[in-house]
Parts: C-alpha cells; sequence; structure tokens
C-alpha cells in the first residue's frame, strides 16, 4: 500500500493513521497550503484530511485547485463527528471519500484502497442518512429533469431504484417474479452503462447526492 499524505496536527489522530495505515513511512504536513512543497513521485498518493485542522480553508479556496486539479490528490476528509451535511460538502468540494476519522484499521485500510483506485468512499450507514434527506419532501419548485437512467431499460430501472434503497438481491427477485442471476445481470449492465462501481454510488447518483467529478 503506497504511503498516505497525512494532513493534521492532531498527535493522537496521527497515530491512529499511522497505526491503521502501515507501510511506508507517510508524509506528514500540518496545513493544506503545506501540501504545495510536498514532493510527488509516480501515482499520487491518498491524502487523508483532518477536518477539525486550524485554519481549514472553505472549499472555494485556491489551495484546494492546486491539490485536486494540479497535485490530482484522491483526498479523504475525516470528521471526529461525522455529519450529513458536511459530507456533501467535502465531496461537491472535490474528495473522493468521508468517513469517521477515527474508524477501525480494518475500515481505514478500505478507505485507502478504494480511493487510491479513483473510487469514492462513503460510510454505508451515511449513504443510508444522505438518501433518507433527499426523500424528504422539499418546497415545490419547477420540474427539473433527471437524466441518470435515460439509457436504461425499463426493468434496469426498476432493478436500479429498488437496490438503491438497500433491497437485497433476493428480495429484489421476489418482488419483480426473475431470478437472482437475472438480478445480478441488470445490475452489472446497469452499472456499465452508468459509469459506476457499486450499489453505493448507484444510490448517490439515483438520489441526487454529488460525487467527486
Amino acid at each position: 500500500m503506497q504511503a498516505p499524505l497525512l494532513i493534521s496536527q492532531d498527535a493522537q489522530l496521527l497515530h491512529h493513521w499511522r497505526t491503521a495505515l502501515q507501510g511506508e513511512s507517510p508524509t506528514v504536513v500540518g496545513s493544506v497550503a503545506a501540501l504545495r512543497a510536498v514532493s510527488l513521485r509516480g501515482a499520487s498518493p491518498v491524502a487523508w484530511l483532518d477536518l477539525s485542522l486550524p485554519g481549514l480553508p472553505p472549499w472555494s479556496h485556491p489551495d484546494w485547485h492546486h491539490v485536486f486539479r494540479e497535485q490530482a490528490l484522491p483526498v479523504v476528509a475525516a470528521s471526529a463527528h461525522p455529519r450529513y451535511t458536511e459530507a456533501i460538502a467535502a465531496l461537491q468540494g472535490g474528495c473522493a471519500g468521508y468517513c469517521h476519522a477515527y474508524s477501525p484499521p480494518h475500515t481505514l485500510v478500505q478507505v485507502q484502497q478504494v480511493t487510491s483506485l479513483g473510487q469514492v468512499w462513503l460510510d454505508r450507514h451515511l449513504v443510508h442518512a444522505l438518501i433518507a434527506a433527499a426523500q424528504q419532501p422539499r418546497p415545490s419548485h419547477p420540474a427539473r429533469t433527471t437524466t441518470w437512467d435515460t439509457r436504461l431499460t425499463l426493468r434496469e430501472r426498476q432493478v436500479a431504484r429498488m437496490a438503491a434503497q438497500g433491497i437485497t438481491n433476493q428480495q429484489i427477485a421476489g418482488q419483480c417474479g426473475i431470478t437472482e442471476r437475472t438480478v445480478k445481470a441488470h445490475l452489472s449492465a446497469v452499472f456499465e452503462k452508468l459509469g459506476i462501481p457499486d450499489r453505493m454510488q448507484l444510490a448517490l447518483k439515483i438520489h441526487g447526492i454529488p460525487t467527486p467529478v
């Protein structure tokens, strides 16, 4: 596993991250601005960002353009008190992941592996909270055209919507009167057509929750 970049001034948190993300010695910096001085070789490492970092710039700050565009760093925003509003802001800002800062070591390793491959990580409990929030009644506004399902067949749309609600393949098969193998085939087609890897990103896309570009 490639040595990560750790962005924090919290000694306890840094110790937790170092212990979990064993391997080569990580590079530690105390601010986002300090990343400009970091020399990157080969593939960009995953950068772990402590959201309690003093003086953390807003996502619109030019320093983030440098991090996301020029250095092309996949950034995991880590919070000791995760909130769905904070998660949305981080993903909209360009982060590749959002998780609890003190997640168990095996979870942190999974986050590192997923985001290093260019995929998005979001804790499943938080995904459910985001979906629940997205489904709440909102003030009326002009109808917006959704385009996520334009390339899907009617059956693929049905299966995709059910999967995005957390319904298992077995339950989908029973409700649709098809086999689990057929459900898996439909989901594989949906993932390929939408250019996404899994159910988590399917749920985000269907419910209009933004993810990094």
